[in-house]
């Protein structure tokens, strides 16, 4: 009983090792697809800035008009206003009911 009892400790010493080494392997590759993903991004990032670059009229911007600024603010303020309706009272008689205007 005793050597068969040896032998399952040192199977479930050995499996705990094995999901150790498992997850430590696991985080390392997901440490080595983050660098790999962050290079791959400033590499993309210079590739599209050298492609805007080489691109005559794209990297170039020119100034803001001004009529077009006032224009486009005042398309702003437009929108932004809200309009107050008036209130108009209708008058009722005794019963409640609605009396017409004349």
């Amino acid at each position: 009983m005793g050597q068969a009892m040896m032998e399952t400790l040192y199977i479930i010493g050995t499996i705990i090792v094995g999901f150790g080494v498992v997850f430590k392997l696991l985080i390392d590759l997901g440490h080595k697809i983050e660098d790999g993903l962050i290079e791959l991004d400033e590499k993309l990032a210079l590739a599209i800035r050298s492609v805007v670059e080489k691109i005559p009229g794209l990297g170039e911007s020119e100034p803001i008009n001004p009529i077009q600024m006032a224009i486009g603010q005042l398309i702003a303020n437009m929108s932004q206003q809200t309009q107050q309706p008036q209130m108009k009272v209708i008058q009722r008689d005794e019963k409640g009911l609605f009396v017409k205007e004349d």
